[in-house]
């Protein structure tokens, strides 16, 4: 049985860190514009005028939809860093490299499906003309 030594271990660590990213930001996203909603209608506006909300959380989504992109194309470069087999080294199970070229496709595909999700949480936010 092999040992990993505490590098090893602690770049998967940072790894699986960066794959979490991407659909933590869209569920921080998620809660802050459903909360911030729910509190603006409720508490705040008696007359339910939402522009100020609407203009608010379009500046949210913009900051979750550029760390989103940027999990993405941290994920695309750890993907396709050194090309496959272009050193005549075809990566096999176990190997390091053909580990962190699953784990930066997982995070592409992370990063998207997070991305769309954004899109979907604000689009009923966008789309409410008031609180009544």
């Amino acid at each position: 049985m092999k040992v990993q030594s505490r590098s090893e271990f602690g770049t998967g660590v940072g790894t699986l860190l960066k794959i979490t990213l991407a659909p933590t930001i869209w569920a921080f996203h998620f809660v802050i514009c459903y909360a911030a909603t729910a509190v603006w209608c409720t508490k705040l506006t008696a007359s339910g005028d939402t522009v100020t909300l609407q203009t608010w959380l379009i500046g949210v989504t913009v900051a979750a939809l550029a760390g989103i992109l940027l999990c993405g194309i941290t994920g695309w470069r750890a993907w396709h860093k050194g090309g496959y087999g272009e050193d005549g080294h075809t990566p096999g199970i176990g190997d390091t490299e053909s580990r962190q070229r699953f784990l930066g496709h997982a995070s592409v595909l992370l990063s998207v499906v997070s991305f769309i999700g954004v899109i979907f949480v604000i689009a009923p936010v966008l789309l409410i003309g008031t609180c009544a």
